[in-house]
């Protein structure tokens, strides 16, 4: 009895290790399909680079407008699902925090294109005040060309970050992290708002 019980438990913790190890090669792999697809969709929004371009008391170049960044569902999923943990710098890594910034800064976007479209609306029926009106117009549009620029660096950022992380994430790599204590860290202040120092 005794003599058979000694193998079946050597059984089965070889059968729990070789789980663990199946798993643990799984969870790393699904890791980097998942930094894969979030650095596409990363590139996809570096491509929204078209601006207004408007400047006051001179007309526009030509009647295009720019189309504001959209954020995906796959997206937002991917923030979500992703465990960042696995390739994240130091213990307060706030990786994460940017993107979900990234997601907030394209409705910023949106929201400023909506309003110069329906001024823009406003304009063809409106009979006095559309030199104050048009103003306006500007300025919102010299707002979102600002807000662009300040975006698409929190966007290449994010990709320089999601390259470091495919790296990061290679077996080798993964297997010596698994091995020692996460490092700590400090993150770099934030940028800016727009129109102002941050210092107020």
């Amino acid at each position: 009895m005794a003599s058979s019980l000694w193998p079946a438990l050597a059984g089965f913790v070889l059968g729990s290790a070789q789980g663990l190890v199946l798993d643990w090669l799984r969870n790393r792999a699904q890791h980097r399909r998942q930094l894969r697809l979030l650095r596409a969709e990363l590139r996809r929004l570096g491509e929204f680079r078209r601006k207004w371009n408007w400047k006051h008391n001179l007309p526009p170049i030509d009647d295009s407008t720019p189309i504001p960044p959209r954020i995906t569902s796959s997206y937002q999923r991917v923030i979500q699902d992703l465990d960042f943990w696995l390739t994240d710098e130091h213990t307060d890594d706030n990786s994460q925090l940017g993107l979900i910034n990234i997601a907030d800064g394209a409705t910023v976007l949106e929201q400023y294109s909506q309003s110069i479209h329906t001024m823009l609306d406003q304009l063809k029926i409106l009979a006095v005040g559309k030199k104050e009106l048009l103003a306006r117009a500007v300025d919102t549009a010299l707002l979102y060309d600002e807000e662009l620029d300040r975006w698409h660096l929190m966007v290449r950022s994010a990709v320089s970050d999601v390259t470091r992380r495919l790296s990061d994430a290679g077996f080798p790599r993964q297997v010596v992290r698994s091995l020692r204590a996460m490092p700590k860290g400090h993150n770099p202040p934030p940028l800016p708002p727009i129109g102002g120092t941050g210092s107020e």
